[in-house]
């Protein structure tokens, strides 16, 4: 039987213009949106659907703005990206950075402020529960409560605003990566994953074992990468494999190699694009076409890695192989 070949996520984006028209936008997820200032109301829903059966939304709004309802069946996990006024979830208030956690079926009562900015992951148990065993037992309790608010520390606050905020912009933009599922995907898992490393950031990091169980994590990860789908990999599925908390494989890695595994699963997919430009010999494939394939939904950023790594950009690659792959315009290829 031939395998069957997914269409692209679904994408729309929404211009706001009235707080009843945008609430009835959002009845899908039960969701009552009230205008609590005078004005003209305006701004735009982005919402894409995720590979794993759950949405990332990036939404801004001129005005100060009350939500209330849930989200059923779905964690979301969001990150308030700007506020020009007191924003506030369940009467806390939150600012610019904040990092709001609200489990499946727990209700969500939030303020906006005005001009706010707001991402928003909404994601199936089945996808965030794996990951929740393998977080700081601090950060394991907190999230038992329907609802969790975390403030980052102010050295790396702005940092993860600007990455969110980028990684928000390019989804926007990116007609491309919206249509490659394998850059969706990889999208979902390096953006949650960020969301749930910076999280711990509020936990004292503890010490791992002793330097040869680090040095053995890392083999035991070496030998799994050679057997498993390498754009498929993830830090999450690597803790599984290992049987160890996410914070016990980072203090490894860096042990031992001097790099967190997200960084080495980076470096190993690309390696995988640079082994793949060298032999392929078909002439109908783009270097961004492989890039996608190989997850890499930042295109900018992976010629950058690309060039980091190998001294020498894509194409230059393939130039120098004499393969004659078809090469799309722009600096990532």
């Amino acid at each position: 039987m031939p395998k069957l070949k997914l269409g692209p996520p679904a994408y729309f984006e929404y211009i706001i213009r009235d707080a009843d028209s945008y609430g009835a936008v959002l009845s899908d997820a039960n969701l009552e949106i009230r205008q609590l200032e005078p004005g003209s109301l305006s701004g735009r829903h982005v919402r894409l659907e995720l590979p794993g059966g759950g949405q990332f939304s990036y939404v801004e709004t001129s005005l100060q703005l009350r939500g209330n309802g849930t989200f059923p069946d779905l964690w979301t996990l969001s990150v308030l990206l700007e506020s020009a006024s007191r924003s506030l979830q369940h009467g806390i208030e939150v600012n610019a950075g904040s990092l709001v956690i609200h489990r499946p079926n727990a209700e969500h009562d939030g303020v906006y402020g005005r001009n706010c900015k707001i991402v928003c992951f909404a994601v199936q148990d089945e996808v965030l529960a794996p990951q929740l065993q393998q977080l700081h037992p601090h950060v394991q309790e907190a999230m038992r409560e329907p609802w969790s608010v975390f403030e980052l520390p102010a050295n790396s606050r702005q940092k993860t605003i600007e990455h969110f905020a980028e990684a928000a912009a390019i989804i926007r933009s990116g007609p491309q990566i919206r249509n490659s599922r394998s850059a969706v995907a990889k999208f979902e898992e390096e953006l949650v994953s960020d969301f749930l490393d910076a999280v711990e950031q509020q936990c004292p990091a503890h010490s791992v074992e002793a330097d040869h169980r680090a040095a053995a994590l890392v083999r035991q990860v070496d030998q799994y990468m050679h057997r498993a789908p390498l754009a498929r990999s993830s830090v999450a599925e690597l803790c599984a494999i290992c049987e160890v908390p996410r914070r016990t494989l980072n203090r490894a890695f860096e042990n031992v190699l001097g790099m967190g595994p997200a960084t080495y699963l980076r470096r190993i997919r690309l390696n995988n694009v640079r082994r793949t430009l060298l032999r392929r010999s078909a002439r109908t494939t783009t270097v961004t076409d492989l890039a996608l394939t190989f997850g890499f939904w930042h295109l900018g950023r992976f010629a950058e890695q690309y060039y980091e790594l190998f001294g020498e950009l894509p194409h230059e690659t393939v130039r120098r192989a004499g393969r004659g792959i078809g090469v799309a315009s722009g600096r990532d290829t």
